[in-house]
């Protein structure tokens, strides 16, 4: 007897001949849509834990230091950036439609920030142009302080809903 077609020594196990059909309709029991509220309150959590990540990527490009170390650090930030904008929710109403939308303003200013800054420490060395740009990175900007902002009155909306 076949090993494979035994169970413990127990008996022959069948297969199904039936090949599944990929357009066969599937009963899926669909999750409530999260709270814009709450997606709010995590995206810009992260965000200013990221920020000072990104402050301290924008620090390290102004003092020119090597590609090699600090875009290992910055790259990631750019995409995490983008992705948490892209998980910002469509809030109806409209207190939470307008913070959602300067959060993904900041957020794409966050990202690009610093990729730009990635691009010009990658030229530095054959532009004097973007050499003399390099200490412009110091920082996010009002942008940051924007971010922190939201933070602020989204703890402050979660504290008395709650």
């Amino acid at each position: 007897m076949d090993t494979a077609a035994t169970v413990a020594g127990v008996g022959l196990i069948r297969r199904s001949r039936r090949r599944p059909d990929p357009f066969e309709l599937v009963d899926v029991v669909s999750a409530p849509a999260p709270d814009p509220a709450v997606v709010l309150f995590d995206v810009v959590t992260e965000a200013v834990i990221l920020q000072d990540e990104a402050e301290a990527v924008l620090v390290s490009v102004s003092r020119g230091e090597h590609l090699g170390l600090v875009a290992p650090r910055g790259g990631p930030l750019v995409h995490r950036f983008f992705s948490l904008r892209d998980r910002l929710p469509t809030p109806t109403d409209p207190r939470l439609s307008r913070l959602s939308a300067d959060l993904g303003t900041i957020l794409e200013h966050h990202a690009l920030q610093v990729a730009t800054s990635l691009e010009f420490l990658a030229v530095a060395g054959r532009s004097p142009v973007a050499t003399q740009r390099l200490d412009s990175f110091r920082g996010l900007g009002r942008p940051a302080a924007l971010l922190d902002e939201i933070y602020t009155e989204l703890k402050a909306a979660r504290r008395d809903s709650g």
